[in-house]
């Protein structure tokens, strides 16, 4: 292995004394969801969606909007520009037999 190769060079310094790195940890998005942005100007709110919302006429809708008014290149998180009561009332009334969308304070 060369120097950059061991998983022990993390909790070593050059010297040799042992310390402790400090990591800074995103919130984890659950497999099989993506996060979104929803909201109108600077207010948004934050959600998890399921990948097989991908195939829901609604949000497919929405996910249009979004690329006409960002594009494809748009930098984070996905932004929805849509009211977030109105989006979160579509969304309960789709969530309500699977845990398809995960709202996020």
């Amino acid at each position: 292995m060369g120097a950059g190769g061991s998983k022990l060079n993390g909790f070593f310094s050059i010297r040799g004394s042992r310390h402790k790195r400090i990591r800074v940890v995103a919130p984890l998005t659950p497999k099989g969801y993506f996060p979104v942005c929803v909201g109108l100007g600077n207010e948004y709110k934050r959600f998890m969606i399921h990948a097989t919302m991908l195939g829901d006429a609604d949000l497919l809708e929405l996910l249009c909007i979004s690329a006409e008014e960002y594009g494809f290149s748009n930098p984070g998180v996905l932004k929805i520009p849509y009211d977030v009561k109105r989006f979160e009332e579509v969304m309960r009334m789709k969530n309500k037999h699977q845990t398809l969308i995960i709202m996020i304070a």
